[in-house]
């Protein structure tokens, strides 16, 4: 009753005017419209609050700018630093390189190889032009690969991507024969990947990777491990390096965009990326494996397991559902996928939208 007088001033005046001269049914009839009327006007109130403190929270804020561009034109292999990237649906370019557009697999079983069972394919250089793949190892060991010859031939195999499968086309024996060689391992086979091609592993996200509502989307990919772009933060990483006895760089981790000048691990908050005229949908803090243990300079896999080690003492997933689906692998930067298209450049402005909690 004091609610209704305070919502509505002459609620005690009208009413027992209007009361004096009905019956006892209207009059129930007209106290549920007067009710469900005081209802519905606070609950629009509620709402209202509600819906403006969402839009207050889904401002572009500034956090930092981009200090590093990088491309893997074969997975596991070099990266190549760029001024700038061109961002689609299918993830990272730069001219005629495309972010993991080639694999290492196994000839006979399909499995892919990457710098997890074979740390030296970090030392592999390679780079797209002119049409052509060029790849060289550190002992000199030279191939070119002519991808319309590769188109031409069409050659299918079938690789695995932890277990699920994608096809691609062989690039011929010369360039297997400097990568068996350098690595030591034979039958090594390099596929590049063709987007008319069989591909059995879209990234379809999943409500558990996040404690607050993951977008769902499905997003084609490359060789990539998960999404189409890995966003990681300089000052993270010097938030690590203070517990590291060894210092590390931001190559460790491997990432397309590495954003200077934001708060130490301000990125488990984002839900969107916004550079220039791209934006991006983060939808998965990104789990770290052992590839972040192999040292990307000699390639050389750390016999103490680090930082993957210390890592795990204090950037575990909290206890809990998340914890559940991450397990023992530590959290450092965030998967994304498109929203809109451009290109991003070094030294922009990196804007985000923030997500109602941490994870």
């Amino acid at each position: 009753r004091c609610a209704s007088y305070r919502t509505f001033p002459l609620f005690h005046i009208i009413v027992p005017v209007i009361f004096s001269g009905m019956q006892l049914e209207d009059r129930k009839i007209l106290l549920a419209c007067i009710g469900g009327t005081i209802i519905s006007y606070n609950v629009f109130r509620v709402l209202k609050a509600y819906y403006a403190s969402v839009s207050s929270r889904s401002e572009w804020i500034p956090v930092g700018t981009v200090k590093n561009l990088w491309v893997h034109p074969i997975k596991s292999c070099k990266r190549k630093e760029v001024f700038s990237l061109y961002c689609d649906d299918l993830g990272a370019r730069s001219g005629e390189i495309r972010d993991r557009e080639f694999l290492c697999i196994d000839e006979a079983t399909g499995a892919m190889y990457s710098a997890r069972q074979l740390p030296r394919l970090m030392l592999i250089d390679a780079d797209v032009a002119d049409g052509a793949l060029s790849v060289a190892t550190p002992d000199g060991q030279t191939a070119r690969v002519v991808l319309t010859e590769v188109i031409q031939r069409r050659i299918v195999r079938r690789a695995k991507i932890f277990g699920d499968p994608v096809d691609g086309l062989d690039c011929g024996d010369e360039v297997a024969s400097v990568f068996s060689e350098f690595l030591e391992t034979p039958g090594i086979r390099l596929i590049y990947y063709r987007p008319d091609l069989f591909n059995g592993r879209p990234c379809v996200t999943e409500p558990g990777w996040w404690n607050n509502p993951v977008p769902k989307r499905s997003d084609t990919v490359t060789y990539v491990d998960l999404s189409p772009f890995h966003v990681t933060t300089e000052e993270s990483l010097q938030a690590l390096n203070q517990v590291l006895e060894e210092p590390i760089s931001s190559t460790w981790f491997r990432a397309n965009i590495v954003v200077d000048h934001s708060p130490a691990w301000d990125e488990d908050k984002w839900s969107e990326i916004k550079i220039g005229e791209v934006v991006l949908q983060c939808y998965k803090p990104c789990t770290r494996c052992i590839l972040t243990t192999v040292n990307p300079n000699d390639g050389v896999k750390s016999p103490e397991m680090q930082p993957m080690k210390t890592m795990r003492e204090f950037r575990l997933a909290p206890e809990g559902p998340l914890r559940d689906v991450h397990g023992q692998f530590p959290i450092f930067g965030v998967n994304a996928g498109l929203l809109k298209p451009g290109f991003v450049h070094l030294g922009q402005t990196v804007y985000v939208k923030y997500k109602p909690s941490v994870f």
